[in-house]
């Protein structure tokens, strides 16, 4: 467990979640860089301290592969740095074995509680993360002599010029095929998704089309929700985590090659939706646990305005807003459909219809507004007063601010599993079990 951690004490809660009543739990990640992924393990950590464990590891092959208990997450959903996080804990790795790594300390056991081979978890290292393009070189020398001429043209008074500054064509300084060697060579015992016995899902999306496609085992029909969202289940692990992590303009695209066609390139898997949530409720999950890091600054007097922190500051708050929004639209919208069914379901038994038609009823509004009512999600997010979280950088690697935003995903998720109360669970699970 990691030092200085607030413990957590038991309160009278809200409405309970039966968790012996849950079939699958889904485990949802965000992008947002390193600093997502340090959150993520903090809330991580939280949900282990509530009980819950991480099912991972590859299949047997000799024996029959055990079915997840009712406090194990099994589903996994990330997209950028959430992908390999993801991809961490379905390969089997230990919240210890990933946070050691994350710090550069050895690990807490000499062997990994998980049959996975390596044992120890390989650093995330600047080199392997931030690879230069290749051909970048002779690209930035042809842009400059294209700049140089165009800037010719225009002293000569050709002002059309300024609408031919085609020079402008890179397409990212680095790119993400360093991330893929690293998952591929000395993270994964597998690169294959059947291989594991977690569900685990890479969103990613598409450069040219207006398209998301979701990277797992399985292949589905596109949810009638989303008709522009695609289900694959051909890339390999290490290629998913590169085209999800392949963040415009830092990261070039990434091109997955399919023999036969051209490469599709492919960037950051939230483009179109920041939390990828309904990918796990499409794959069966009934509890899903959200996490993300775009939370926007809300005034502290000891912090002061953003605007005395410059440009980059004002820039992430605008982006967060804009996040937050979409988040909460869709917060609102699942809210306001589950409002109805109930309403629908009220009016049916007070004009005295059987409980087979009004489950019918309700069935068929399930079904047209996509929404499940036996799905719970719980979404999980820094404070707002959380200044350190909002200021924390995006891509150190440095263990001594990882490990402050680990904290804050701790923080954060006891924060919000405060109004749960998940003391009963030996009792919901016998009671589960039993009918």
């Amino acid at each position: 467990m990691i030092p200085n951690m607030p413990t957590t004490q038991k309160k009278p809660a809200a409405p309970p979640i039966q968790i012996g009543h849950k079939k699958k739990i889904a485990f949802v990640c965000s992008g947002g860089a390193t600093k997502a992924g340090a959150f993520h393990l903090g809330v991580a950590l939280a949900l282990q301290e509530q009980g819950f464990k991480f099912y991972g590891g590859l299949i047997p092959e000799n024996c029959k592969a055990r079915l997840p208990e009712p406090m194990e997450i099994s589903t996994y959903v990330g997209s950028s740095a959430g992908s390999i996080i993801c991809a961490y804990l379905a390969a089997g790795y230990s919240l210890d074995n990933i946070f050691n790594s994350f710090l550069s300390r050895p690990p807490s056991e000499p062997i990994d509680p998980a049959d996975i081979t390596p044992k120890i978890l390989p650093r995330l290292t600047y080199q392997k993360m931030f690879r230069f393009r290749p051909g970048l070189a002779l690209e930035q020398i042809n842009q400059i002599n294209a700049l140089r001429k165009s800037i010719g043209n225009i002293f000569e008074g050709n002002l059309e010029a300024l609408l031919q500054l085609r020079w402008i064509k890179s397409t990212g300084i680095f790119s993400t095929a360093g991330i893929e060697q690293y998952m591929r060579e000395e993270v994964l015992p597998s690169n294959r998704f059947s291989d594991y016995l977690a569900d685990l899902f890479i969103p990613a999306t598409q450069l040219n089309h207006s398209r998301k496609v979701v990277f797992g085992k399985y292949s589905y029909e596109p949810p009638p929700s989303d008709l522009s969202c695609q289900y694959e289940n051909a890339v390999p692990i290490s290629e998913a985590c590169a085209a999800s992590t392949a963040l415009p303009p830092i990261f070039s695209p990434y091109p997955i090659k399919n023999p036969g066609h051209p490469a599709i390139y492919y960037v950051d898997g939230e483009i179109r939706d920041t939390l990828s949530s309904h990918v796990a409720v499409d794959s069966g999950a009934d509890l899903v646990f959200a996490s993300y890091t775009h939370q926007p600054y809300h005034f502290q007097r000891e912090v002061g305005s953003l605007t005395d922190y410059g440009l980059p500051s004002i820039v992430i708050q605008s982006i967060y807003l804009l996040i937050e929004q979409k988040i909460n639209n869709h917060i609102h919208n699942k809210q306001v459909q589950r409002n109805a069914i109930n309403a629908v379901s009220r009016y049916c038994r007070e004009q005295g219809l059987s409980e087979a038609h009004r489950r019918g009823i309700c069935s068929v509004l399930e079904k047209e507004l996509h929404h499940r009512m036996d799905v719970d999600t719980i979404y999980i997010h820094p404070n707002a007063t959380d200044a350190q979280a909002f200021f924390g950088e995006h891509f150190s690697l440095s263990p001594r601010k990882m490990a402050e935003i680990v904290r804050s995903g701790f923080r954060a998720a006891i924060d919000a599993l405060k109004p749960y109360d998940f003391a009963d669970r030996k009792k919901d699970q016998i009671i589960g079990e039993a009918r």
